[in-house]
């Protein structure tokens, strides 16, 4: 997702909120190839590390890379339609938590952290039941 005015990529923005709104939009449209560009060293190791073990236990020679092991199931949270507003509820030089404050005053949220001069998803994987 590059901005029309050579702003550059999402990912690449210095405010983690502008990180967040991007790779909820990305996520929306199931890109996951640009997700990909959102997500921590951690989180895309984890998915690569699955990735391999589906290869290997694979009997029909089909194979996937990393980006391929992400998957969106139901609707994702995208625009101020289903959200009130994205904040910033930490921040340090290395690490920022974004609350995703929901319409009904419930919040999720995503931490972030700051690899190669740019904040980057980390994914809670191995969560999900």
């Amino acid at each position: 997702m590059v901005n029309g005015c050579g702003a550059g990529p999402v990912w690449t923005r210095d405010d983690p909120r502008d990180v967040v709104n991007g790779f909820l939009q990305t996520a929306e449209v199931q890109n996951v190839e640009v997700m990909w560009e959102y997500l921590s060293t951690a989180t895309q190791k984890s998915l690569n590390e699955r990735a391999d073990a589906f290869n290997a236990q694979s009997q029909n020679g089909s194979s996937r890379k990393g980006f391929e092991m992400l998957r969106t199931t139901g609707h994702v949270i995208s625009s101020t339609r289903e959200y009130k507003k994205l904040e910033v509820s930490s921040q340090t030089a290395e690490e920022a938590v974004v609350d995703i404050v929901m319409q009904d005053g419930s919040v999720k949220s995503l931490t972030l952290h700051r690899e190669n001069g740019r904040w980057t998803i980390d994914l809670p994987l191995g969560t999900e039941k």
